[in-house]
């Protein structure tokens, strides 16, 4: 280990006042704490600041994101909104009316179910969305330049069997 950060300063001031107990859960869980908040602020700062992208918060973006990876036609209830984004049930409403007054979403009855509404990207966000998309991945790329491949893959792999197990565990 060549660098080290806040989390490795906090599990050796542990060790020396609490020299029994094992915090390495602590070292894992602490540092995908701080990527997930450095990671959205990196996003929501990239999204204030760039000119002429659609929304300008991670969580509108979020939304259409989550509409425009379903394909056509680009529709999806508010419930299985909230599945593929992980929100609450008042925290999706209020960005679904940003949206709809923004011109980036209708919201309509569906006609299987008139309970039912559909929330659908309008053809101008899915043509604005496209070349967003674009620039959001390289982003992302980018938060990962320090990574290879290879450490990608692995890093990924062990996210995900955590997140299964804890998804089973505590769901």
């Amino acid at each position: 280990m060549s660098a080290s950060d806040a989390v490795d300063t906090a599990s050796q001031e542990w060790a020396a006042a609490c020299p029994r107990l094992d915090v390495s859960p602590s070292e894992v869980l602490a540092r995908i704490q701080r990527l997930g908040h450095l990671i959205d602020e990196a996003q929501n700062r990239r999204l204030r600041r760039r000119p002429g992208m659609l929304v300008s918060n991670l969580g509108d973006f979020d939304v259409l994101r989550a509409l425009r990876r379903v394909g056509p036609p680009y529709a999806l209830t508010p419930g299985r909104l909230r599945q593929a984004m992980l929100v609450s049930g008042a925290g999706l409403s209020g960005r679904l009316k940003r949206l709809e007054q923004e011109g980036w979403i209708t919201r309509t009855t569906s006609p299987e179910d008139g309970r039912s509404t559909i929330v659908r990207l309008t053809p101008e966000a899915v043509s604005d969305l496209d070349r967003d998309l674009e620039n959001h991945f390289a982003f992302e790329s980018d938060l990962l330049r320090s990574l290879s491949a290879d450490e990608r893959g692995r890093i990924a792999d062990g996210l995900r069997t955590l997140l299964l197990d804890l998804e089973a565990r505590l769901d």
